[in-house]
């Protein structure tokens, strides 16, 4: 009988596919072979801008409407979010029954009592999250605002010890402690790094030509065309020059590569204890940042972008495609719990939104299946309400309080030049607004969908386009 697949799961915070892609200033040699192992996706989305309603849909399979986690769970009293245990199925839980050996370690943030047994785990420390880096280095990028604490954005960390992830240390020694157990492990390394603020080790930070670091094409956009929390957001962060931007960057990509030596690190763990083979390696995000794009930095409010929405999925393992870089489908985060049932013959997640995405992986798939992607935002402590849609290379974001947006990615990458209030667009906009409606209504946001009374009616066509658009 075949054995079954181990899986080795690293999640990091505030990474884009942007930063770990082809062409991406970060330097991540050991995210480059596992790339070269198996499947990295240039098209996956996550739900959310932000990591506890993202992580809620990562573990469950649902959308944040669905599960209800709207906002960061160390934000809000429980009485207006969580998502208790028993009110839906975390897959790890499936996993864990099948016979999987299940850890978890780092950064958890899916809901409020931390206990993490409740949600399919046998062992787990989420105390190990943070890697305690401090910026000891003279020159640092401070946000100043009137009325608010000082706010540290980046530095250096230029202490003589060599850093090490005690969240891939206690994955390591979990590795290690299993690797000649006959049982399957399903184990989770979950990493803070590299959220704000961007504290790098000064040995990988040197690695980059600071006064050279790339500045993304959207640094100095007036985003006129963009709802005004955009700009207000730009005010935030206008006093930093292109030096400073170019230092944050540096610091960013140091940061990001002393993971990428920590996720070598723990690949050379299964090497050397003989689990390589027989064991599903996948690197993810819970978000993106945005890095300067727009003239903006971290994530959430304003900012539903491609540095933000458009995450890392690295794939590799037994029965995956190697050395292929997925262009053609769009996935979610929310189709990895699915995709981890389905590789390990488990039956699926019977109330999930998501899907697998196993048929990409072994390369049985019909692209044209996968042209689709959703998201949702609900303002985080300002309660203002987004949607997101994608289809193939359309992109709409439904900002009732504010401007619409509509891009051309395959023309427009940066998300430079809004096309929803162009005439010439009319028909895009109206296709993509009906397929909103129509996900909303599959997916039971009714709350939303709901909405004929007369002031609410400020959609360039209302959640009867959902209808027509599934006649086309």
């Amino acid at each position: 009988m075949e054995r079954p697949p181990s899986i080795l799961l690293i999640i990091v915070e505030h990474t884009g596919q942007m930063s770990i892609g082809p062409h991406s200033p970060c330097q991540t040699p050991h995210l480059d072979r596992l790339s070269e192992r198996g499947v990295r996706f240039e098209r996956c989305y996550t739900t959310n801008p932000i990591c506890s309603p993202a992580r809620a849909s990562l573990m469950t399979g649902l959308y944040p409407s669905a599960h209800g986690m709207w906002d960061c769970a160390h934000t809000q009293r429980k009485e207006w979010l969580d998502v208790p245990a028993g009110r839906f199925t975390h897959f790890a839980s499936l996993l864990r029954d099948a016979g999987w050996r299940t850890a978890y370690f780092g950064k958890w943030h899916v809901e409020q009592t931390g206990r993490l047994e409740d949600f399919g785990w046998s062992e787990y420390d989420c105390s190990v999250q943070h890697c305690r880096l401090e910026a000891t280095d003279s020159r640092k990028i401070v946000v100043k605002t009137d009325g608010y604490r000082d706010f540290l954005l980046a530095g250096i960390d230029r202490s003589s010890r060599a850093p090490r992830h005690p969240a891939f240390d206690a994955g390591i020694s979990f590795l290690r402690r299993t690797s000649s157990a006959g049982e399957p492990f399903f184990c989770v390394v979950s990493t803070v790094e590299p959220h704000d603020p961007y504290i790098a080790p000064a040995e990988y930070v040197s690695r980059y030509d600071i006064r050279r670091f790339p500045l993304p094409a959207s640094l100095r956009d007036a985003c006129a065309d963009k709802p005004e929390v955009v700009r207000r957001m730009q005010k935030v962060f206008a006093d930093l020059t292109d030096d400073d931007w170019r230092f944050l960057r540096a610091c960013y990509c140091g940061t990001l590569s002393f993971i990428d030596g920590e996720v070598g690190r723990i690949l050379a763990c299964l090497e050397e204890t003989g689990r390589l083979d027989d064991t599903l390696v996948i690197f993810t995000s819970d978000h993106g940042d945005m890095l300067g794009g727009h003239g903006l930095a971290t994530k959430g409010v304003g900012t539903p972008y491609e540095e933000v929405l458009n995450i890392p999925m690295i794939v590799a393992g037994p029965g995956v495609r190697k050395g292929v870089e997925e262009t053609a489908s769009l996935v979610s985060i929310l189709d990895l719990g699915p995709t981890i049932l389905d590789l390990c013959r488990l039956a699926p997640l019977s109330s999930a939104h998501g899907r697998s995405f196993r048929q990409i992986l072994e390369g049985r798939h019909n692209p044209d299946q996968w042209q689709d992607a959703y998201a949702e935002f609900f303002g985080q402590r300002f309660m203002y309400t987004q949607r997101i849609v994608w289809h193939r290379n359309w992109k709409y974001v439904f900002s009732p309080g504010g401007i619409d947006e509509l891009y051309d990615l395959s023309e427009d990458p940066h998300e430079r030049r809004n096309l929803a209030s162009d005439p010439a667009h009319r028909e895009p906009l109206l296709s993509m607004c009906g397929r909103m409606w129509k996900k909303m209504k599959q997916i039971g946001d009714m709350s939303l969908f709901n909405s004929h009374y007369a002031v609410l009616r400020t959609a360039p066509a209302g959640p009867l386009a959902a209808e027509e658009e599934s006649d086309r």
